[in-house]
């Protein structure tokens, strides 16, 4: 499509500087957003910041739609500015644009949230001078340790489903369809901005806490293994200064909650619509880890069978001292197969002696088994690197 300028005179706001119009030249590639007069359908192009009226000239005579993103450079700059379109922002586009620019924002705040639950446990147990701290914060973050499901609960199916729903991966879809106040009061993100603002209130400064005790985490991402997340100590006991517990607390609140947004851009992706990560923290006894799950339809077993119903489930969990636990289970129709890894000869020796076992259960239940594997050593491969540009460097 060709778009020409009618008139080389923007509409900048008041104060805005010289139009960059005389420094544009044949060739230059620039980025437009179409913008339409809801009454009269007149079409303008907003080029850095100012607003132009345009005419099609060649190509589509119905044109861009109002507010849609364009890719243009110029053909010529005389008699008229010729503009030639070389793309249109799909739906999927601005779906990446809109994913690159939050990434940008919150991979840089975000912490493993296993630090942020080592010091919600250091609470629970009332250590050290933790008594000193706000009666509100206490409260808040007593609220959610005790909501942060228990790992035995975790064998029943339905109690998992529960934890996985209150997770926090689906706070902004309970939201929108309107849920009862309960629904709301034991979802783990609720009960971490809660927390947030009880600090907040408190006078706590996230940015004034000390970085050399912060614990970052890899992006999140649909690809490649799943890894974990390794343990963390509670960092709230190396701090005798109440301020300087609520910064810090404060401050891994804030990563933890910028964690969770960037899991949730992850399973927002179009192209993975039968994948989601889920990161569900859990209690065992007065320490807590995080379980790291990853539910997907199996791309690489669709011909095998009936597409819908070839998925795989994976698990990972830290496991203190004697390190990792991996766990992947495939599910074609009435098939099944489990492959389990650790990283400590011993547990995968106790696995292994436990595999008739877990076999016996599932075709009690009528799945047929390929088999029950039991490997030493975690899975290997692609780092799963989002292909999402988050720096965009120009000479």
């Amino acid at each position: 499509m060709r778009l020409d300028l009618v008139s080389f005179r923007g509409t900048a706001p008041t104060g805005a500087g010289t139009s960059l119009l005389a420094e544009w030249r044949v060739g230059t590639i620039l980025q437009a957003v179409a913008v339409r007069d809801a009454k009269t359908g007149q079409l303008w192009l907003e080029l850095s910041g100012e607003r132009h009226p345009a005419r099609i000239a060649s190509g589509d005579q119905q044109g861009p739609a109002h507010g849609e993103r364009l890719q243009v450079r110029v053909l010529r700059t005389h008699p008229v500015l010729a503009l030639e379109t070389l793309s249109s922002s799909e739906q999927i586009d601005d779906h990446t644009q809109a994913a690159a620019d939050a990434l940008r924002r919150f991979v840089p705040k975000q912490e493993s949230p296993t630090m942020m639950l080592a010091n919600l446990a250091w609470l629970a147990r009332g250590k050290g001078a933790s008594q000193a701290l706000p009666r509100g914060v206490l409260e808040a973050a007593a609220r959610l340790w005790q909501s942060i499901p228990d790992a035995d609960s975790l064998t029943d199916p339905k109690s998992l489903q529960a934890a996985l729903e209150r997770s926090g991966a689906f706070l902004e879809a309970k939201l929108a369809s309107s849920p009862s106040r309960a629904a709301i009061a034991t979802d783990l993100k609720a009960l971490m901005l809660s927390l947030s603002r009880a600090l907040q209130e408190s006078g706590a400064r996230p940015s004034a806490a000390r970085s050399d005790i912060a614990s970052h985490a890899p992006l999140a991402t649909q690809r490649g293994p799943l890894t974990t997340l390794n343990a963390a100590p509670a960092t709230l006991s190396l701090l005798d200064a109440p301020a300087q517990q609520l910064n810090e607390l404060s401050r891994q609140i804030e990563g933890a909650l910028a964690r969770l947004t960037t899991v949730q851009i992850a399973n927002s992706a179009p192209d993975h619509a039968h994948s989601i990560l889920v990161e569900l923290p859990i209690r065992h006894d007065d320490r807590a880890s995080v379980m790291r799950l990853r539910i997907e339809q199996d791309d690489a077993r669709k011909h095998e069978c009936d597409a819908d119903s070839a998925w795989s489930v994976e698990a990972a969990l830290d496991l203190g001292p004697i390190g990792s636990l991996h766990a992947r289970v495939t599910l074609r129709g009435q098939r099944v197969g489990v492959q389990l890894r650790a990283d400590s000869p011993g547990v995968v020796e106790a696995l292994a002696s436990r595999a008739g076992d877990l076999e016996a259960i599932l075709r009690d239940v009528g799945l047929e088994v390929d088999r029950v594997v039991c490997l030493h050593g975690m899975p290997a491969g692609d780092t799963g690197v989002r292909p999402t540009r988050l720096l965009d460097v120009r000479a």
